[in-house]
């Protein structure tokens, strides 16, 4: 009895340390991976072939041409689109409705590319498919939930004090921005250069 009234404080405490926000744009990341992944089922059958031709000359570029500065260059815009575009929205009062949007848009993104390299590369692809999305998964999702939480309730504070009627609110405090922006950045450099070298 007394084991399962600890559980349930540490549950609650280990809940009550994730901001509501950044669940809510969770909730959003799930609803564009449910979304992602029903059209890649639709698509699956077409896809299947479209995706071995690509593949195929994928390796051999890459087996020709080797590390190049444009993959480089497309892998930290693959990593940093969409955190900084969530960090950038938190500075607007419209963030208050696009940063849930490119939290469902990232999941879609996520989940359809997995689904239709699953479809395409069929059950001999597993450790390729861990090798394209894992890093990026692992890395992208945690900072734009972190950015995104700061930055929906500064926006959230924001358009409060905008569309406020006259009524008194707080100041919009950007401060547990900046910090975060720049523990993501590491992360996110660090990501791209091991996706990279993977």
């Amino acid at each position: 009895m007394k084991q399962r009234r600890l559980r349930t404080r540490v549950s609650c405490v280990s809940l009550q340390k994730v901001p509501a926000a950044s669940l809510a744009l969770a909730a959003f990341f799930l609803l564009g991976v449910f979304l992602g992944r029903s059209l890649a089922v639709r698509c699956a059958e077409t896809m299947g072939a479209e995706l071995r031709r690509y593949l195929d000359g994928y390796m051999a570029l890459h087996a020709a041409g080797g590390f190049s500065a444009a993959a480089a260059w497309k892998t930290a815009l693959c990593f940093f689109r969409a955190p900084v575009l969530v960090f950038i929205l938190g500075f607007a009062s419209l963030g208050v409705a696009l940063i849930p949007c490119v939290c469902a848009a990232q999941g879609f993104l996520f989940s359809f590319s997995l689904f239709c390299f699953a479809a395409g590369l069929g059950e001999d692809g597993f450790f390729l498919l861990l090798a394209l999305f894992a890093v990026r998964l692992l890395i992208v999702l945690p900072c734009t939930l972190l950015l995104g939480g700061a930055a929906w309730e500064a926006s959230c504070s924001l358009a409060a004090l905008s569309f406020g009627r006259g009524k008194r609110t707080k100041a919009v405090a950007y401060g547990g921005c900046w910090p975060r922006f720049g523990v993501s950045c590491v992360c996110l450099c660090f990501g791209a250069a091991l996706e990279l070298w993977l």
